[in-house]
Formats: structure tokens, C-alpha cells, sequence
């Protein structure tokens, strides 16, 4: 890891501010009734998830989710996979109350809800490890590709040793994201991981600007 921060330390990387602010609650609020209109096929890879976590061999399931945002593939991973505990990850608090709007009592139960900037070098200590872990369209919260390497090789501390690793972000291509500082094609993308040490790492769905690999250390 000391020599991938050791790279970008000696790299001059100029990054792609944010739009939104995140952590105000109106800006959070607008971006969770917007997105899932703009990309409603996200259900599709949230069902990919589902099905995934259920061929698990395993009782009691520990799930993380890095830029857990407002909670829709909470909700939906809570509502259809009994046998998880959840971890939720964000940097927003607002962000975190709008998830907890969506939950049942019962679902509550099996959350918890963890403030951490993944920008922070220290972002993964004190998390503990766990069986699955997602980063659904957040990994260009970043703000810039030259950072995703260090970050896969970070979460490598948060998975056990058969543990599973979903990426899903928006590609770099010509019908899909334009800004190439920001995103990366499919071809960096399995450079980025392998960069960071995954042995196995597979696409398992492309469609409509979004691609997910499934790793494994």
C-alpha cells in the first residue's frame, strides 16, 4: 500500500470538483428523488446483489456498503436477504437520515451506520471485516481515477479471506461518462483492481454506462 500512496504523492493530480454538496441535506434530498429516475435499470444490478448474497453458503452475512448514500440498495438488500447484517458507509449524514427514513423497525435492527470520508487515508480502520462488500456508484466520489487503486487495496483490510467484492460505477465510453479524469473505461477498471492485488476479478454486468466486477483476494 506504502507504494501506491507513495505514487500518488509524487503524481500532480488535479481533481474534478463535486457539483453537489452532498452533505447538505436539500442537496442530498434532490439527488435521491433524482436518481433513480434518471437510472431506473439500477434495480437491475440491486437484484444481481440480492441473488449474489443468496448463493452465499453462509448464516448471518455481514454487509458493507462504501457510499451507502440514501438507502435504496439498503432497503432493497434488507428486504430480500434475511440473513444479512448491513454496515453502511458515507460521509453524509444527511445522507444517512434519508436512509434510515426508509427502513422498518425491524429492518433497523440489522444497520449500522458509520460517518467515514473514503478521501481520508485512515477512512477503513476501527470497520472490522466483513463477507460482502458493495461501492455502488460512488468510487468517482474520489473525485479523480488515479485514487482507485490505493482504495481497492484499502478495502482489502475490510474483507475476510472468501469474502466478495462488488465495484459498480459509471464507465468512461463514448454513450456512457465523457470526463475521463473522473471515470474509467472498462479496460482501467480491471487494471485499477489488478493494480491493487485481486486474483480473481470478473465482469458480471455492463448495461447502459454502468459496469460490475465481482473480486475476490
Amino acid at each position: 500500500m506504502d507504494n501506491l500512496i507513495n505514487q500518488i504523492k509524487n503524481t500532480e493530480i488535479l481533481e474534478v470538483a463535486s457539483p453537489i454538496d452532498l452533505k447538505d441535506p436539500q442537496a442530498a434530498l434532490q439527488w435521491a428523488n433524482e436518481v433513480n429516475v434518471k437510472r431506473p435499470w439500477r434495480y437491475d444490478f440491486f437484484d444481481l446483489y440480492v441473488h449474489k448474497i443468496k448463493n452465499l453458503e453462509k448464516h448471518n452475512i455481514q454487509v458493507l456498503e462504501i457510499g451507502s448514500g440514501p438507502g435504496f440498495l439498503a432497503k432493497h438488500l434488507l428486504q430480500h436477504c434475511h440473513e444479512i447484517n448491513y454496515t453502511a458507509v458515507d460521509f453524509s449524514q444527511a445522507m444517512h437520515e434519508l436512509s434510515k427514513s426508509k427502513l422498518l423497525t425491524n429492518e433497523l435492527e440489522r444497520v449500522e451506520y458509520r460517518i467515514a470520508d473514503f478521501k481520508q487515508v485512515d477512512w477503513y480502520k476501527d470497520l472490522g471485516q466483513f463477507d460482502v462488500v458493495i461501492i455502488h456508484q460512488a468510487l468517482h466520489e474520489l473525485r479523480h481515477k488515479a485514487y482507485a487503486s490505493l482504495f481497492h487495496q484499502q478495502v482489502k483490510a475490510l474483507l475476510k479471506d472468501d469474502a466478495v467484492y462488488f465495484v459498480c460505477d459509471h464507465v468512461f465510453a463514448a454513450e456512457a461518462m465523457q470526463n475521463n479524469q473522473l471515470y474509467m473505461s472498462v479496460e482501467e477498471h480491471f487494471q485499477s483492481l489488478e493494480k491493487a492485488a485481486y486474483k480473481q476479478v470478473i465482469l458480471i454486468k455492463d448495461y447502459k454506462g454502468l459496469c460490475l466486477f465481482e473480486c475476490k483476494i
